[in-house]
Formats: structure tokens, sequence, C-alpha cells
């Protein structure tokens, strides 16, 4: 596989979600229940929010969605939270950079007209999407005064092996 600045992106994006779950995986049930203002909501359905449209992400550029519609994400343990996350993050690193990003989609609006869109806005939306809801969450965290890890782009930069000090 080639590697480009979008499969850099992604790559990134895959790290920051790993960090993030196996992180939130660690909280007490009270953390993960508390609802603070500004966030999409508890941080649990927030991860499973996010997750979960990276595979509607990947149904719409390739057709297929890395797993089954008859998953309970709700009841769903942060260990196999994790395992789909990674499945999404490394199918997305192998599409979103081969993409036609001129190909277009054309679906019904939720207010009743069509709505098209191209390859790239589904290829940006899922970078974006990621990015909006992990700093929703780091927010969440501080605001519930948990220390948590950083997920900038320098810090994954710093995860590198020839970054070791």
């Amino acid at each position: 596989m080639q590697t480009n600045t979008i499969t850099k992106m992604f790559e990134y994006n895959l790290w920051a979600n790993t960090r993030l779950i196996e992180f939130c995986g660690q909280l007490t049930e009270e953390q993960l229940t508390i609802e603070v203002a500004g966030a999409f909501g508890r941080i649990r359905p927030t991860l499973v929010h996010f997750i979960r449209s990276e595979g509607g992400y990947l149904r719409r550029l390739t057709g297929a969605a890395p797993w089954g519609d008859d998953l309970d994400w709700d009841n769903m343990p942060f260990s196999e939270l994790l395992a789909k996350a990674q499945l999404s993050g490394q199918r997305l690193i192998e599409v979103a950079s081969q993409v036609d990003p001129e190909v277009t989609h054309t679906i019904t609006a939720p207010w009743g007209k069509p709505f098209t869109f191209y390859n790239w806005t589904v290829v940006l939306q899922a970078l974006y999407h990621g990015i909006e809801h992990r700093t929703q969450m780091k927010m969440l965290l501080t605001q519930l005064g948990v220390e948590h890890s950083d997920l900038s782009a320098w810090d994954y930069l710093e995860s590198f092996p020839f970054n070791e000090k």
C-alpha cells in the first residue's frame, strides 16, 4: 500500500481512537455515565456513535460495512468496541486514499429532498467526525477532573519509535 498524506491522517485517526477507547475502558461506571453540557453525550454512547459512524462511511465508500447490522452496540464491552474501531480504522486507512474523489452519492435527506455529495466529502467527514467527538470527550474528561492523554498530531508523532528518548 502506498503511503501518502491521507493514509497518514487515517493512521493518526486509528491511533487516537485506540488510545481514547483504551483509556475510557479504565474509567469507573460513574465516570462513564456522567453527562456534561457541550458534549455529544455520555462517554460510551459517544464512542459507539463515532466508531459506528466509521462503518457507515465505509459502507458509503465501498458498498459494505466492516461488520453486520445486528450488533448490540449499547452493551458492547470496551474490548469489542476497540476491535471494531481497529477494524474500521484499518479499512479507512486502506480505502480513504484509493477512492475516486469525484464519485457522487445521492440520498434522500431527512428533510425529504435529494442530497448529493462526493466521495471526498465522505473521507473528509470520516476524519473530521472522529476529531470532533474525541475533542468533546477530552473536554468531558477535563470537566470531570480526569487527567487524560493528549491526542494531538504532535503526540502521535512523539509515539513513533524514532522519537523515543
